[in-house]
C-alpha cells in the first residue's frame, strides 16, 4: 500500500496541486527568558521557520499532494539566551520535535516522534527574512531544521516500506557530517557524539543507519503496517502483531541497552501503546505489560491505568 494510495482513502474529492511540499509544520516560539532587546530582535522568528520548513520542496515524491497528505508536525522553541552584542545575534534554546501519520481507517493519528534537543545554539538575522537552503554548507539554524526535516520524512517513509526511510536517513547523516567538519564553538553542540551525555543528534542519526538497528526499523515498520494500519479489519490479530513487534524491539534493547532509537520510540508511543491494550484480552495484557516493565520502567505511571485499571477504547475501537 503506497503512501498516497493509503492517504487517498479519505481524500478522492481534493484536487493535486502540482508542486506540493511534504511537511506541514506548526511553530511555537518562547521567548520569555530573554530580555526585551533579544524579544524584539525575534519577532518574524517564527514566520522564517514556518516559510522554510513548509515551502521547501524535500523530495521528488509524488504522495504528498494535497495538505492532507503532509506530515503533520510540530516544533516549539524555548529561548534560554541570548548574545545581543554580535551581529548577528546568537541565541541558545531548546527544541520540541513532534510528527504523526494518520492511521489506515481511522480518525486518529500515529504519533512518530516526539522528542527534546536541548543542545540548540545558533545565530539569527532578523533583516533576513528568508532562510538559504544550501545543504553542502552548514549554517547552524538552517542545517538544524534540514536535519530534522528529514528525520520526520524518514520515519514516516519507514512506517510505509519497510527500511523506506534509509535515503532520508542517510541526508540527515550527511547534514552530521557536514556539521562535525564545519561548526565550532557552540555551534558544534549536539552535533558530536559524545554530547549530552550520548543523547545528541550525531548519536541518534548514526544509530538508525547502524546495521544492527536495521531489525528495529523493520519492527518500526511493521508496529504501524501490519500493526495499527489493521486494526479496522481484526483488532485482535493487530494486538498481536503489535505485541510481537514490542517483544523483539526488547530483545535488542536486551542487546544494545541505552540505545537512541528505542528510547525515541517509547517516547513517541508510550500513551499510544497503552490505548492499544487497554481492552485487549487479561493474558494478552500481561504478556506486553510485562515487556514494557523491562524495556521503558521509567513510564511505568504511564503504563500502569492502562494495564492495570479499567479501560476505555482503544485505538482500534475508534476505527
Amino acid at each position: 500500500m503506497a503512501r498516497l494510495l493509503f492517504v487517498g482513502v479519505f481524500l478522492a474529492h481534493f484536487v493535486p496541486t502540482a508542486f506540493a511540499q511534504e511537511l506541514l509544520v506548526d511553530v511555537r516560539v518562547n521567548i520569555e527568558q530573554l530580555p526585551a532587546e533579544a524579544r524584539v530582535r525575534l519577532t518574524n522568528f517564527r514566520q522564517t521557520i514556518l516559510d522554510y520548513l513548509n515551502r521547501h520542496r524535500w523530495t521528488n515524491s509524488t504522495e504528498f499532494e494535497t495538505d492532507e497528505d503532509r506530515i503533520q508536525c510540530q516544533i516549539e522553541f524555548t529561548f534560554l539566551s541570548a548574545n545581543v552584542n554580535v551581529a548577528p545575534a546568537q541565541y541558545s534554546a531548546q527544541m520540541f520535535i513532534g510528527a504523526s501519520r494518520p492511521i489506515y481507517r481511522s480518525l486518529r493519528a500515529s504519533s512518530l516522534l516526539r522528542m527534546l534537543d536541548a543542545n540548540v545554539n545558533f545565530f539569527y538575522d532578523e533583516r533576513q527574512s528568508v532562510l538559504i537552503h544550501n545543504e553542502l554548507v552548514f549554517t547552524p539554524l538552517a542545517s538544524l531544521l534540514d536535519y530534522y526535516a528529514y528525520l520526520i520524512l524518514a520515519f514516516d517513509a519507514d512506517t510505509f516500506d519497510k527500511q523506506g526511510g534509509t535515503q532520508l536517513f542517510t541526508k540527515a547523516f550527511n547534514i552530521r557530517q557536514l556539521a562535525q567538519s564545519q561548526a565550532t564553538g557552540n555551534f558544534a553542540r549536539g552535533w558530536r557524539v559524545d554530547d549530552g551525555g550520548g543523547d545528541n543528534r550525531a548519536q541518534m542519526i548514526q544509530e538508525y543507519l547502524d546495521p544492527r538497528f536495521l531489525p528495529f526499523r523493520d519492527e518500526f515498520y511493521a508496529y504501524h503496517y501490519n500493526g495499527l494500519d489493521e486494526f479496522h479489519k481484526d483488532p485482535d490479530k493487530a494486538r498481536r502483531r503489535i505485541a510481537d513487534s514490542l517483544k523483539k524491539i526488547a530483545e535488542l534493547d536486551a542487546r544494545f541497552p541505552r540505545s537512541l532509537v528505542i528510547k525515541r520510540f517509547f517516547e513517541a508511543k508510550a500513551i499510544e501503546i497503552g490505548e492499544v491494550f487497554k481492552n485487549a484480552s487479561p493474558e494478552l495484557k500481561q504478556e506486553v505489560y510485562a515487556i514494557l516493565r523491562r524495556v521503558d520502567p521509567s513510564r511505568g505511571s504511564v503504563y500502569e491505568p492502562y494495564f492495570t485499571g479499567t479501560g476505555g477504547e482503544t485505538a482500534g475501537g475508534r476505527k
